[in-house]
This record gives structure tokens, C-alpha cells and sequence, in this order.
């Protein structure tokens, strides 16, 4: 099962990168995201409205990096170390790099369907970074809340 749960979360990352941030193949992030998906701000509380979060900002994409990676079986629970850079798909510049760790909680259903149902996020305290991060993703949030 540790080999599956590595394998599924080394799959996520560059998906996550390449795919989610863009309509028309986001839904190849169903393979990862359950329904019931939820974010611990309580702000997201499903796969459709993370879907929707994914595509506020269209000027700016999300790249991940993972760092390291622990997995705990029985709890079903995967912590990541990611290195998360904001680049400007006009230029492929990057605005911003900064680090999170980041909890996941996982559904495994048959000892082989794995999916996220729960995202706690811990950014970089640098209180400069996370300013910039907060300025960038405001510009393209538009009305959501």
C-alpha cells in the first residue's frame, strides 16, 4: 500500500501543475480529487468548487515541486514538503517561490482507488512572501469570496 500511496502522490504533483489549472483538461483531476473534497479553511468543501478556485487566477500558474514526502498507511494521511512557484503563463517568468507543507487525507477504497478528500495547507512564514502571494492571486480572483 506505501509503494500505491507514493506512486498516486509522485502521479499528483506535476498533474496538479500541468492540468488543474485549465478547463479544459481539469477534469483529469478526477483520478485524484474525491467529490467530498474539503480544504481546512472550510472555504472549499468540494472537488467543483476547488475546480472553480483552480481557474481564478488564469494568468497565473501553479507549479509544484515536491520536496519530500512521508506517508503514514494506517491514518491514511500524506505530508509533503512542496516548493510551490507562481509563474506568469504570458512570460514564463516566476513571480513568487515559496515553500508549504501540506497535509493530504486519502479515501483508498479496494486497496487501489485512491483519491484526496481532505488539504490542510501551512505556508512559508515569511510575512514578505505570503503579502506577494496574497497580492498576485487577488488580481485574478475577481468576486470570489
Amino acid at each position: 500500500m506505501y509503494n500505491d500511496i507514493v506512486r498516486f502522490m509522485e502521479e499528483y504533483f506535476p498533474a496538479y501543475s500541468q492540468y488543474a489549472q485549465l478547463s479544459e483538461t481539469q477534469h483529469l483531476m478526477d483520478k485524484f480529487y474525491a467529490p467530498e473534497l474539503s480544504f481546512d479553511d472550510d472555504v472549499v468543501k468540494s472537488r467543483e468548487e476547488w475546480y472553480g478556485r483552480c481557474l481564478a487566477h488564469p494568468a497565473i500558474q501553479d507549479k509544484l515541486s515536491v520536496e519530500h514526502l512521508f506517508v503514514d498507511e494506517r491514518q491514511k494521511e500524506v505530508g509533503a514538503l512542496l516548493k510551490t512557484q507562481a509563474v506568469d503563463r504570458a512570460t514564463g517568468g516566476v513571480l513568487l517561490e515559496l515553500r508549504m507543507n501540506v497535509l493530504y487525507n486519502l479515501k483508498i477504497e479496494d486497496h487501489k482507488d485512491i483519491k484526496i478528500t481532505k488539504v490542510r495547507v501551512f505556508l512559508e512564514s515569511d510575512p514578505h512572501k505570503v503579502a506577494k502571494l496574497s497580492q498576485l492571486y487577488s488580481i485574478g480572483l475577481g468576486d470570489i469570496p
